[in-house]
């Protein structure tokens, strides 16, 4: 079969134009089968701090522990960012880690502890409890008559029909 070189450069410039981007798709796809998405911790989550094991009563009270606090996740792929319902201004970074949460803040974090320059969180994920729930360890830095406080957090639901 004889092409006319006009008809060549018709089907070089398809192969080019359609068949490469093709097989760069291709590729893509064959190289993200083996992604996987992290876990969805995004919402409100209601924090209870179990205050009979801890030395850092001053600390917990300063950030307003004493009663119920709603801890908000927001999320983009594996990097958090934590705010305490009762400490607006308190912003904690976290990262996850498949079911590992850690997040850490260097903002000064409450005014009865004294020399806290920061709080760290560490913590598990159950994501097949009903509902999800958060366990872990709260600590304030540099301030070694807080120690560190147990935690639990549990997703709130939100009923169907109500977004």
């Amino acid at each position: 079969m004889l092409m006319l070189p006009s008809k060549k450069r018709l089907f070089i410039s398809y192969i080019l134009l359609v068949g490469v981007p093709l097989l760069g798709l291709v590729g893509v796809l064959a190289a993200g089968r083996s992604l996987t998405a992290p876990l969805s911790v995004a919402g409100s989550w209601d924090l209870h701090i179990d205050r009979s094991v801890t030395d850092a009563q001053p600390c917990i009270a300063g950030l307003g522990f004493t009663r119920p606090t709603v801890l908000e996740i927001s999320q983009s792929g594996r990097y958090l960012s934590l705010t305490l319902g009762t400490q607006p201004k308190l912003k904690l970074q976290a990262t996850l880690d498949g079911k590992a949460l850690v997040a850490d803040s260097t903002l000064p974090v409450a005014e009865g502890c004294s020399g806290a320059t920061g709080l760290s969180l560490k913590a598990s994920i159950d994501p097949k409890a009903t509902p999800p729930t958060i366990s872990g360890i709260l600590s304030f830095d540099a301030c070694p008559s807080c120690g560190a406080s147990n935690f639990r957090a549990v997703k709130q639901v939100v009923p169907p029909g109500r977004n």
